[in-house]
């Protein structure tokens, strides 16, 4: 019985932690960490034990032995040696980890303040900090392209050789 009280709880505790992300996000979320604190699941007569782990919104992985290396595998590991604390550098680290780790040309503000929620860093107003990075003496990142006419229409940004630079420099620590 004990055990069964133990499972409540757990569940009460992911969803109160997912409370507050956006419906799109929340399903992903509750499925990660049930099966982080469970295990995967087995009731599918098709999952097999050996078959990897179904990747988010279909992006490509990067080949390793690239840029990244193998030690940039996720937002985590970057985070434990950068922990940006302006919101633009937390968009920028976002950006970094989208386009040079998981093989991204283009990123959104969404996909990379989803990336940063994962991670416990969300951006308040994304916009703004990519913005923020986007200076005309030495931008960071750039626009690429502008989905639709509005002042509100979703954007895609790319991150320049600087901006890698920059991020690099930090994640060495110089």
């Amino acid at each position: 019985m004990s055990d069964l009280k133990e499972v409540k709880e757990l569940l009460d505790e992911i969803n109160q932690a997912i409370s507050s992300y956006d419906p799109v996000l929340k399903e992903r979320a509750r499925d990660i960490l049930i099966e982080r604190a469970f295990g995967p699941s087995s009731g599918s007569d098709q999952a097999s034990a050996s078959a990897p782990a179904p990747r988010p919104r279909g992006r490509p992985r990067k080949e390793s032995g690239g840029e990244g290396g193998e030690d940039s595998a996720d937002l985590g590991s970057l985070l434990s040696r950068w922990n940006p604390s302006t919101m633009s550098d937390k968009a920028l680290l976002g950006a970094y980890y989208l386009s040079q780790v998981r093989g991204d040309e283009n990123v959104t503000s969404q996909a990379i303040n989803s990336e940063l929620k994962r991670n416990g860093l969300a951006i308040s107003n994304i916009t703004r900090a990519i913005e923020a990075n986007m200076r005309p003496d030495r931008p960071l990142m750039v626009q690429e392209k502008k989905m639709g006419s509005t002042k509100q229409a979703r954007k895609q940004y790319r991150i320049t050789p600087a901006g890698v630079d920059a991020v690099e420099r930090r994640l060495r620590g110089s």
